[in-house]
């Protein structure tokens, strides 16, 4: 050994001094001794020469297919057995290849930093197995590779290498094409993804005191509530309200609208649909009719009566009120009423709930309609939930409806509605400021990919690939929010979820900064201090997370983050990034229920941005302990995530 190189004994790996330079094998049949990696050649020294196995294997998992060891990391482990005759301890040097295209050795690797390039074993008892493991960085996925050794005693080397053994480098399976970050990024508008979301149409209630319909034994099963029969005109009232999708029916509310519209998007739906903090309640008609009476029985003549009626809510997220507006267009008018007048209530079913401002109570347009009367009338209210004053509380709250209609020649009628699932809900949990919100909404959470790309790429590759696909509205998956500690019914602090997954050692390092890839791009042009960080997904602050124990709720507990995906984000070139799947370890099986990625803590850290003020907490969307929202990844919807092998370039080239 020249005096340029050092070996380190016992170390398995050969080292060099900083002036040694790699010199590549050319004549990998050459003498062993002639490139004496393991310690210089003795021809004093007595005794047999040690020798290398017939049968050198490859690993993990040390399965042969077809005569190519299948290799399910970079950091792959060559061994081969070693027996001296002498019985001493002996060693194994390791000498691996690139191969050509007929499997031959082709170009020496560099495996370590000595001037031979080769590692070196431990020593080992004679007949046993000597193994090294390959540092990362030196094997590249997906290529073949082929090594040999030879034994070394201490003294003497054998005079032969042993028997070549192929081995490949499993492909990756994750492989997502991404642009550079960019810093300067607007926000996401969270309110263009937040879609309309149909609620059953609003059911009936009686009014009372109510009357059964005089013709009854015809029309027992139509939802009409009645009143008393005018004894001077022989005319019963009824009312009820029914269904009316019609397009129609829509552009005619639509147009006939005065007042401007508390949720600007009502016009699209047909039906009822609700958001986060709007309503349009929609799709039925109010109807009042007068079943003609003679001598106590009816006369099979009915007049009738009708208004298409639209209505819609705003909450404010900040303030606990609450605005309605009514929309009243006649339909049908008999003649024969004359005029009907309406009387509409806008309220709350329980007044111990909320508080209606009647004094704000507006209407444009007169309520009484006589024959060939086709105007619309409009009406506003304010309501106040009550509870707003009281620190860390939450109340559901139900609004109604109830019209009453009577005519010249007709008693009153009345009919309340109520949109069940329209049901709201206020506190001054996620606030101090109260809040309202429309409970069984589930808003969307969209991450800021042009700011933060790869974290959302690993976020919707887990998301995409997984089996319990955590927030995937497709799959019907949502995520379930997890707030800080005195703000959940465990008393669960998130952090401990992130503790599973992404763990700090005992001195106080991360995960990432100590067993994260260290092929994961920084980006200390953006943030000086900027250091490895381990993004978990899904989040640490869900009832999802693989931190979170089953016990109290979690839904995919796992005991450790070296159960998750395993990825990182890293910088190919300028302006072009790749999330990898971490080729150290095991290809991904994709049954597993959590990810973790090492990537630069910038990316990490800020990519949740605007989650815990804007959407989760005193924001627009006020999530409260196991609230459901959904996660969406606009850009990422033309990538195919159904193949074993996730491949994409996003955008979309």
């Amino acid at each position: 050994m020249g005096a340029a190189a050092a070996l380190l004994l016992g170390s398995g790996v050969a080292t060099a001094a900083p002036e040694a330079a790699f010199i590549p094998n050319t004549d990998p049949d050459s003498a062993p001794s002639s490139r004496p990696a393991a310690g210089p050649e003795k021809n004093i020294r007595a005794g047999s020469r040690p020798v290398s196995g017939k049968t050198p294997k490859a690993g993990p998992t040390f399965t042969d297919v077809s005569g190519v060891w299948q290799v399910n990391t970079t950091e792959a482990v060559l061994r081969n057995t070693v027996t001296d005759p002498d019985g001493d301890k002996a060693n194994l040097t390791f000498e691996v290849y690139t191969t050509d295209a007929n499997g031959n050795p082709k170009t020496q690797v560099k495996l370590d930093d000595s001037q031979y390039g080769v590692l070196v074993s431990d020593y080992v008892a004679s007949g046993k197995t000597a193994e090294v493991k390959v540092p990362y960085g030196k094997l590249k996925p997906g290529v073949t590779y082929t090594f040999h050794t030879s034994a070394y005693d201490g003294g003497l080397y054998e005079t032969e290498w042993s028997p070549w053994a192929k081995f490949k480098i499993r492909d990756r399976v994750v492989d997502i094409k991404l642009p550079e970050p960019d810093q300067g990024a607007a926000a996401v508008n969270l309110e263009d993804y937040q879609e309309p979301q149909q609620i059953d149409q609003p059911a009936m209630r009686a009014v009372e005191p109510t009357q059964p319909p005089l013709n009854k034994g015809l029309r027992t099963s139509d939802g009409w509530h009645c009143g008393e029969l005018n004894q001077k005109t022989g005319i019963q009232p009824c009312s009820r309200i029914v269904p009316d999708h019609s397009a129609a029916t829509k552009k005619a509310l639509t147009k006939a609208m005065k007042m401007a519209d508390l949720a600007n998007w009502c016009a699209t739906y047909t039906n009822s649909h609700i958001k986060r903090t709007e309503a349009c309640i929609g799709g039925f008609n109010y109807e009042y009719e007068g079943i003609v009476v003679k001598d106590g029985k009816p006369t099979g003549e009915i007049l009738n009566a009708s208004w298409a009626v639209g209505q819609q809510y705003k909450l404010s997220p900040t303030t606990g009120t609450i605005e309605e507006k009514i929309t009243l267009v006649p339909v049908t008018l008999d003649e024969k009423f004359v005029s009907v007048t309406l009387n509409v209530e806008m309220d709350c079913l329980l007044a111990t709930d909320c508080a209606t401002d009647n004094t704000s109570q507006k209407w444009d347009g007169a309520l009484e309609w006589t024959v060939g009367d086709w105007h619309t009338a409009e009406g506003s209210i304010t309501h106040t939930w009550n509870g707003g004053t009281t620190a860390d509380t939450s109340q559901m709250l139900d609004l109604s409806a109830k019209i009453t209609g009577y005519a010249a020649v007709a008693n009153p009628s009345a009919i309340r509605w109520q949109a069940v699932d329209a049901q709201i809900r206020c506190d001054t949990i996620a606030s101090t400021k109260p809040g309202c919100v429309f409970h069984k909404y589930i808003p969307t959470w969209v991450m800021n990919f042009k700011k933060y790309p790869a974290a959302v790429a690993h976020g919707w590759l887990i998301q995409s690939k997984l089996p319990n696909h955590p927030g995937s509205e497709s799959a019907g998956k949502p995520m379930k929010y997890l707030p800080q500690a005195s703000k959940n019914a465990h008393n669960h602090d998130p952090q401990r979820n992130r503790d599973v997954i992404c763990p700090k050692g005992s001195d106080g390092k991360s995960w990432a900064s100590v067993y994260g890839n260290p092929d994961a791009t920084l980006l200390p042009e953006i943030k000086p201090t900027d250091t490895p960080s381990c993004d978990e997904f899904a989040y640490a602050s869900t009832y999802n997370s693989g931190g979170m124990p089953a016990s109290i709720g979690g839904l995919n507990e796992v005991t450790s983050g070296d159960a998750c995906v395993q990825t990182y984000a890293t910088r190919v070139k300028q302006g072009e990034w790749h999330l990898y799947d971490d080729i150290r370890e095991a290809a991904p099986t994709w049954k597993e229920v959590c990810g973790r990625s090492t990537m630069s803590g910038w990316i990490n850290s800020g990519s949740m941005a605007g989650f815990p003020g804007t959407f989760a907490g005193a924001g627009k969307y006020h999530l409260l302990d196991e609230d459901k929202y959904w996660v969406r990844f606009p850009e990422f919807e033309h990538c195919d995530a159904s193949q074993t092998t996730v491949k994409c370039t996003v955008p979309k080239a």
